[in-house]
C-alpha cells in the first residue's frame, strides 16, 4: 500500500501547469484551440502535455511521473 502512494505523490510532484498572459493583440487566438504537445527535448517516458489558447490566455499542462 506504501508503495501505491508514492507512485501517486510522484505524479502530483511532477505534473503542473502554467498559465501565459500574451499583450500583444497580434499574438492573440480568436479561435479556442487546443493541442497535445510532443516534447522532442528531453522527454520523459511518461510525460503528457496539453495547451489551451484562446484570445490572449494559453493554458498549459503537463501530467509526469518523473520517469527519465
Amino acid at each position: 500500500m506504501a508503495t501505491d502512494h508514492s507512485r501517486y505523490l510522484k505524479w502530483i510532484q511532477y505534473s503542473g501547469a502554467s498559465v501565459i498572459i500574451s499583450l500583444n493583440p497580434l499574438h492573440w487566438s480568436l479561435i479556442p484551440r487546443g493541442r497535445r504537445e510532443y516534447n522532442d527535448g528531453w522527454p520523459s517516458p511518461n510525460e503528457r502535455t496539453w495547451r489551451a489558447t484562446w484570445l490572449c490566455l494559453t493554458v498549459r499542462f503537463w501530467v509526469d511521473d518523473g520517469s527519465w
